[in-house]
């Protein structure tokens, strides 16, 4: 018998249900295929590093066919969430074939993108094959904060016009924007613009060096810790949802020598556009040819490999109370320390920062561990 599952709580449920199984059972059940690092900003933050770079390696991207096989690949695999990103994907002209290849696969697929490059063609696709979410990044509420960001005049009304236009035509958007020094006065008025759309919207302070060579760049834009935590506790929703998320993780089983404990290379996986596969996006250190083997052998092996490193000693691990709002992540470890065993004291502080923010709200007698002033 076929239930449906239109009640999102429902829905919600079975898909954790689903992401549950996948990691005890190793299956990759969501994947990130990154079609292309090109892109037609140029952000500050940008983690791929100077555009002028990507632009040259143009030649190396998968071609469609070799984009498509991947896909097929993904699928023979187990994979049922694709998220379809860039750079901006839609900076490739094929991007309409390689999508509508994922579609008529099955897959539910995701995209992430800027929203300027959105024309009629892209619109139409979307109608006829709809994605599960097209989710684009939104630097600023104004002109002048969003250009200081992207660094090209006249982008803040293109993905305004694109934003406008996915949703006149029946396509579920979502917003987000990254928090900078140089935008974070405007975090408000881009939570209001959501609102008004009536689309879902989050924000993120987690800026880190350039993927390819650790460049520290990025980082001049960065927050600091108690200015992110102040900016993600001031809701006292979302501090629910940190508190909530705290008590999960408190509640389930962790084997603290394991060196990669989120569904990187367990249930999800990373392919970047010169179809190099890693266990994430943040992980790229670790990478394996889909040229040379093929996707299952690359999982079954290589990235069960990565999957089985552990802490040479127990003190390396960061600390159990801190499970739940700690965004431990090996890759970003490396990129900040030059190891993935040596937490980024940025991560490690906003994890305390937020332990004790919400330790602060706790109930009256209820106290989150005895170490969460540590």
């Amino acid at each position: 018998m076929i239930t449906t599952m239109a009640d999102p709580a429902t829905s919600r449920a079975w898909i954790a249900r689903l992401r549950e199984k996948a990691a005890r059972e190793r299956v990759p059940v969501s994947a990130l295929l990154e079609l292309t690092s090109r892109c037609n900003l140029r952000c500050v933050h940008c983690y791929l590093g100077p555009q002028d770079e990507q632009q040259r390696k143009r030649d190396q991207e998968m071609d469609t066919a070799q984009a498509c096989d991947a896909i097929d690949q993904l699928g023979a695999a187990g994979c049922l969430y694709l998220t379809i990103t860039g750079g901006d994907p839609m900076m490739r002209k094929d991007f309409p074939a390689i999508y509508r290849h994922a579609r008529q696969q099955g897959l539910l697929v995701s995209v992430y993108c800027d929203g300027i490059l959105v024309h009629d063609g892209i619109l139409a696709l979307f109608r006829e094959l709809p994605p599960r979410n097209v989710e684009i990044s939104l630097y600023g509420a104004t002109a002048a904060t969003y250009e200081s960001v992207t660094r090209v005049p006249g982008s803040h009304a293109g993905a305004m016009r694109g934003i406008r236009a996915l949703l006149d035509n029946g396509i579920r958007v979502s917003l987000k924007t990254v928090l900078l020094t140089i935008n974070q006065h405007e975090l408000d008025a881009m939570e209001r613009f959501a609102a008004e759309l009536d689309v879902p919207f989050r924000f993120d302070g987690a800026i880190f060096p350039c993927l390819p060579n650790g460049d520290l760049a990025p980082l001049q834009v960065r927050l600091n810790p108690s200015q992110v935590v102040a900016l993600e506790m001031r809701d006292p929703a979302r501090r629910a949802a940190w508190r909530k998320a705290w008590e999960a993780a408190q509640q389930a089983p962790a084997d603290g020598r394991r060196v990669y404990t989120c569904g990187a290379g367990q249930s999800s996986l990373y392919i970047d556009p010169y179809a190099q596969v890693s266990p994430c996006l943040m992980t790229t250190h670790h990478r394996f040819s889909l040229r040379e083997k093929p996707l299952r052998e690359l999982w079954q092996q290589e990235l069960a490999a990565v999957r089985q490193k552990v802490y040479t000693s127990a003190d390396q691990a960061p600390p159990a109370h801190l499970r739940g709002v700690c965004a431990h992540c090996p890759g970003v470890n490396r990129l900040e320390t030059g190891s993935e065993t040596t937490e980024s004291p940025f991560v490690l502080e906003l994890a305390r920062l937020r332990h004790a923010a919400i330790a602060e709200a706790a109930p009256a007698g209820q106290t989150l561990g005895a170490e969460h002033g540590a």
